[in-house]
């Protein structure tokens, strides 16, 4: 994907079109995240105590309040009928860009400690940036991580106590899998669901709330 620098300097909602000089480059995601997260450089690009995220995956699956999921709904409609209009087979032309809910779940005052109702490693640092290049790397200021199993972390950033925004590296494979489980409890416990944004799905939907 090309630099979060070059996509800030977009204006408008909604879809990204391509820049003149990129030419035929094609984009592997449908969606991306218009809030990149505040950094701080870190000293130590090398440091293991801290769980790595792509700049692109930033809130691409992502904790959202249950209030939140007409909106969210209707988003994910909106990115359907993109998704339908930009596919060439091998990419994307252009890129949708999410700017609702800039905030976060910070709005819902959940305190940082929630994480702690289900099983979790323990916590580690956040640093984002692009794979493979350590010198634009850097660490997400308030930013936590904690892996649930080994292919699966729950990430985010706190400010005083209360949780901004909280996302998963990935979705657990198996539904039966304690991971999946856990996250249910969580998701259950603290009314929330999970939008997952590039197939256009929601984890742990409450009955009754279907589109």
């Amino acid at each position: 994907m090309l630099g979060r620098e070059w996509r800030r300097s977009r204006a408008g909602k909604g879809s990204m079109p391509l820049p003149k000089n990129v030419g035929s480059f094609l984009f592997p995601l449908p969606t991306i995240c218009d809030a990149a997260p505040a950094t701080i450089p870190s000293a130590n690009h090398d440091s293991g105590d801290a769980c790595r995220l792509h700049e692109d995956d930033w809130r691409q699956i992502e904790f959202i309040p249950v209030t939140a999921l007409a909106q969210v709904d209707r988003e994910m409609a909106e990115i359907e009928v993109f998704k339908r209009a930009n596919w060439t087979g091998a990419g994307f032309k252009s890129v949708y860009i999410r700017k609702e809910r800039p905030d976060g779940l910070f709005p819902n005052r959940l305190p940082y400690d929630l994480i702690d109702s289900i099983p979790h490693d323990p916590m580690q640092s956040l640093m984002i940036g692009t794979t493979g290049t350590p010198q634009r790397e850097a660490v997400v200021k308030g930013g936590f991580a904690c892996r649930l199993d080994p292919s699966v972390f729950i990430y985010g950033r706190q400010s005083g106590g209360i949780i901004i925004d909280l996302g998963l590296s990935t979705v657990p494979d198996k539904k039966e899998s304690a991971a999946w489980r856990n996250l249910l409890v969580l998701c259950t416990k603290f009314n929330l669901c999970i939008a997952d944004w590039c197939p256009g799905r929601v984890i742990a939907r409450p009955a009754g709330r279907s589109l």
